[in-house]
Parts: structure tokens; sequence; C-alpha cells
């Protein structure tokens, strides 16, 4: 730790000097309050400083009470250096701002003491400091998120209406057309020719098995039916199959053998990632192989998505473009999951998921496939 001492007594300096470099501190040294002063007004200041009272131009305490009217969020940890040891002259020092005091002459155990104290505290500052900092983030990403989630389901919306629309639409009139030309045909004649009403329904037949794929296709989409069918296990085979039969990747799973018991609250989220760490894949990762992995390990389900490719770019896991990957974090936080995005530039990346599970489910099924 970096240490400053603010000691007129050459041998008083020296001596905690000394002391401190023996303890591995960095140690910067300041004869007067003006040169203290003037070293705690730089970007990389001390944070622990030890301060003698008296000083020639300025004293300790003037340079106490001026740091402690400064607007700090990490502000150093003073310890003041005195030969006054009366109760007055103590509480003026803890008044003025001061953490803690060690009295002239001083031993070198204490010293050392104290200052092990002192750098604890700042740690703890230091470490709380950046669990506020993180909340701070979080509760602004989570109002980014909500804010494109919102969007999302607006373009879901909008596409889901368009596909209806555009598909479905020009499929149903093509078949109201034909139902109203047959309705005429058989009404036009009390023996209507049989024949281009049978080749109306042949032509017929492939728009009806159209729509049923497409019907197929969008009831998937929006709630994978081999999930709830057959379990995560098997939906998650499945998906890394079609993946790679239609993007060309090597794919390898290692998935248990039996299901693993998990309600459809928890099994559907993480399906979900699955397809969209997947779907990243494709689309930006430039890989030739990804490998897919399910295991409970230490009372938790673990699942990892890896790939060889390019690896997250330095911008995607932070900011705006992060939205994605804080999806798939708010898909298990309420479950007390975590979601870890493994960054090997050039290597590859990893998706690693992780969600405590009790005891009741930690239980297997035989997958049962027909």
């Amino acid at each position: 730790m970096k240490i400053l001492i603010a000691e007129d007594d050459a041998t008083s300096r020296l001596l905690l000097t000394c002391v401190l470099q023996k303890q591995g501190h960095e140690v910067l040294e300041t004869i007067d309050g003006i040169e203290a002063w003037e070293a705690l007004q730089q970007p990389d200041a001390p944070r622990l400083v030890i301060l003698d009272w008296m000083m020639a131009k300025m004293d300790g305490l003037e340079v106490l009470r001026r740091v402690r009217a400064q607007a700090s969020e990490r502000p150093p940890y003073i310890i003041m250096l005195t030969v006054r040891n009366e109760t007055p002259h103590i509480i003026a020092g803890l008044e003025a701002g001061a953490n803690d005091y060690l009295g002239k002459p001083f031993d070198s155990g204490e010293l050392v003491a104290r200052v092990a104290v002192g750098q604890r505290l700042i740690e703890m500052q230091d470490a709380l400091a950046r669990k506020v900092d993180e909340l701070h983030q979080s509760r602004a990403d989570l109002h980014v998120l909500a804010a494109r989630l919102q969007a999302i389901r607006e373009e879901e919306r909008t596409l889901l209406a368009r596909e209806l629309h555009d598909s479905f639409g020009q499929h149903l009139t093509a078949l109201q057309m034909d139902l109203m030309w047959m309705d005429g045909h058989l009404q036009s004649s009390k023996t209507p020719d049989l024949g281009p009403l049978s080749d109306r329904i042949v032509a017929m037949v492939p728009q009806i098995e159209r729509l049923t794929e497409q019907t197929q296709t969008l009831c998937t989409a929006l709630r994978p039916s081999v999930l709830f069918e057959l379990g995560l296990v098997a939906a998650i085979e499945w998906q890394v199959e079609d993946v790679a039969k239609r993007s060309g990747l090597v794919a390898t799973t290692s998935l248990p053998v039996e299901d693993v018991d998990l309600d459809e609250g928890l099994a559907l989220p993480l399906f979900r990632i699955v397809q969209e760490a997947l779907t990243n894949v494709i689309r930006h990762a430039k890989a030739t192989s990804l490998d897919v992995r399910l295991q409970i390990a230490d009372q938790a389900l673990e699942l990892i998505i890896q790939d060889n490719g390019r690896g997250f770019p330095a911008d995607l896991l932070a900011g705006s473009k992060a939205l994605g990957l804080l999806g798939m974090r708010e898909r298990v936080i309420t479950f007390g999951g975590t979601v870890d995005f493994l960054n090997a530039l050039g290597t590859g990346a990893t998706v690693r998921v992780r969600v405590p599970l009790p005891t009741a489910n930690l239980t297997i099924h035989p997958i049962d496939h027909p």
C-alpha cells in the first residue's frame, strides 16, 4: 500500500519509513503540512496518511480539516502522530476527522498494527464502493433491459402479425377463392362436371400442407413442444443437431443419459439461453465447431456452450451492445442463477450458466424417445 508520511522531524520520518518499507509498503515522505496537502491533491494520492500534529508552515490539524472538508467518495485513512496524548487533544483530533492516533515516541509493533487496521478498513471501503458501483450499474442495466424487452415484444408482435398477414392471409385468400369457385361451379348446373372440382381440390392440398407446416413452425417458436414433451436434455440435443445441420458446424454434446427433473419455469429459460447462444455462434462467432454440456455438480445445474470462434468483442461485454447477454442473465436471476461470459479472443467464447437446485430436483428420469 502507498502511505504518505508528513513529519518534520528527520529522525522520526526515517524510522517511520524504514518500518513501513520493511512491511512492503510504498512510502511518500513530506516534511511539512503544505507538502502533505499538495501531495494529497494528486490523482494517485496515498489512501493512508501518517500525519504529525506539530509541523511548520501548516500543522497536521489544518491539513486534516482541509482533507475532510473535501467531498471525496474514498477519503484517506489518517493516523495522527503526536506527543500530546491528553484527552482534550485527542478529542479535538477525532472531531476534525482523524481515524486513529499514534503517540510519540512510537513503538514499531504498534505502528505496524495500526497501519494494518487502516489498510483493512480501506480495503473494506473499496470493496463496498465496488459493490455500490455494481449495484448502480445493475440498476441502469435493468432499466435499459426493461425498455429493450418491451421493444422486443413489440417487434415480435409485429413480425407475427406480418407473418400471419403475408403468408397465412395469402393462402387463406387463395383457398377462399377456390371454395367460392367450387360453390359457383356446383350451382351453375344440376349435373356439374366433377373433373374441374377434383383438380381444384388436388391444387388446394399443397396450400393446406404449407399452412400446417407454418403453423407448426410458429407454435414451436412460441412454445417448443419438444421441451415439454421430452424434457430439457432431449430438447437441447434436438436443438444442437438442428443447428449443426443448418449451419455446417461440427457440434458435440455432453448430456445426462436421463432427463433432469426440472419444472417448466426453469427448463424453458435454460432452453431459451441455449437457443440464443447458438444463434449468436451462427451469426457472429465465425466458428467451425461448438460443444454443449449439461451436468449436475455441487447441487447445481451447470450449462456450458463453447465455440472455437473469434471470442466476444470487447465492446459486446459492456454497454448497450450487451443487451442480449444481459437478457440471458435475467432469464435465470430469479432462480438464483448466474451466467458468465468467458472470453479468449481468437480462440473462442464460452457461455456458462449455473443454477442452484434443491435436493428434490437433483433426480433424473429416463428419456422416453418415441
